[in-house]
């Protein structure tokens, strides 16, 4: 073969090669727009061979309760043994922490908070110095029952009402006692009366009052009314 049929076909190729070589660069080029409508705007399939994806609700955020400060030592009622002593300052503090223990419960099931009620933490105050004195009872001192109680405080004509009453002791702490004993009533079973009460959706308001005796074991009473 003759140089020219040999300058023919190189030159051939190398046009060949240019051009797959310049097609292979465009093909690769990045679809930038493409890809960003595809971030912004992908929506979940239905997908049979694998995962769906799952996006989380917009749940409005609820406030947070404020500490109450306004805890009364006693409140309307029997008191057949006195009144019940100043609040120490841990009585105090316990009845606090129970307060935001009870709503952390709530909202961890997605429950609207409980509003404190200070004439109803008197009473549960009262109550539980009295259950110091006459036993672990819904009844004590004198035979009314709770609901009796809750109504003599001024909360007449109520549509639901409700107590609770623990008796813990005061190790590893004070404020772990207490815990047990509460958690141990919100995790009943969903006929269990304390889980009914402290995940109610017709009650709206509590008071606690805690009782410190001398052994330092806590009485506490949580009254609750629509």
């Amino acid at each position: 073969m003759g140089r020219k049929p040999w300058f023919l076909v190189v030159s051939l190729c190398l046009i060949l090669l240019s051009a797959c070589g310049a097609e292979k660069h465009v093909s690769s080029s990045p679809d930038t727009s493409s890809r960003l409508n595809d971030k912004l705007h992908t929506v979940p399939q239905t997908n049979t061979t694998g995962p769906m994806m799952v996006f989380p609700k917009h749940v409005a955020p609820t406030p947070t309760p404020q500490v109450p400060t306004n805890i009364p030592r006693t409140g309307v009622g029997a008191a057949p043994y006195g009144p019940p002593p100043p609040m120490t300052t841990e009585e105090t503090q316990l009845t606090q922490q129970l307060f935001a223990l009870i709503n952390s419960d709530r909202a961890a099931r997605g429950l609207y908070p409980y509003t404190w009620n200070a004439t109803l933490a008197g009473g549960a105050r009262l109550h539980s110095w009295n259950m110091y004195h006459c036993g672990f009872s819904h009844t004590c001192p004198d035979g009314r029952t709770q609901c009796q109680r809750i109504a003599d405080e001024g909360f007449a004509g109520y549509s639901d009402c409700g107590e609770c009453i623990g008796y813990a002791g005061p190790f590893p702490t004070p404020y772990a006692g207490m815990h047990n004993i509460q958690e141990s009533m919100v995790n009943e079973p969903p006929t269990g009366w304390h889980r009914i009460h402290l995940l109610s959706t017709t009650l709206h308001r509590v008071g606690a009052g805690i009782y410190v005796d001398p052994q330092g074991y806590i009485w506490f009473t949580e009254d609750l009314v629509s």
